[in-house]
């Protein structure tokens, strides 16, 4: 009988890990980041005075309100967002994947105008194509809450 517990708590314990594991890849092969909580989240204006301070509006003829729907895509505005996984480590409201851009190393992508200034540059290289967000519309989703915003 202790064999049969045994076994099922194990048996409980994988069904749980395989649902966390699932839900981690639907969050990263889906649109990004699950939505923040309120407390979290940075208000729609705060986001769109850090793309407009460090000069991300407008960067390739973006305006405001698409980086705020990106970011709002992305993070769910949350400036403390991280998606860690085997192929990418991305953080803050852009989520900006220091792997795939080693040289953010040493700045503080949680803080909202350094990672708008690290999506700028993003932007300046690869164009809005960056965000997986932008380039399969989902971010279209939050434009309406980026034209308030921005």
């Amino acid at each position: 009988m202790h064999f049969l517990s045994i076994r099922r708590t194990v048996k409980s314990s994988l069904r749980n890990r395989l649902a966390a594991v699932t839900m981690v890849g639907a969050v990263t092969t889906g649109v990004g980041l699950m939505a923040a909580s309120p407390a979290s989240a940075a208000s729609d204006s705060s986001i769109a005075l850090a793309a407009k301070s460090a000069g991300l509006s407008g960067c390739r003829g973006v305006p405001t309100s698409t980086w705020v729907a990106i970011a709002l895509a992305e993070s769910g505005g949350n400036p403390s967002a991280r998606l860690a996984t085997s192929i990418e480590d991305s953080r803050g409201l852009w989520q900006i994947n220091t792997w795939a851009h080693p040289w953010t190393k040493g700045i503080n992508l949680y803080d909202t105008h350094a990672n708008a200034a690290a999506a700028r540059k993003v932007c300046s290289m690869q164009g809005p194509t960056a965000w997986s967000t932008y380039s399969n519309g989902a971010y279209l989703k939050y434009l309406g809450r980026g034209h308030a915003a921005g």
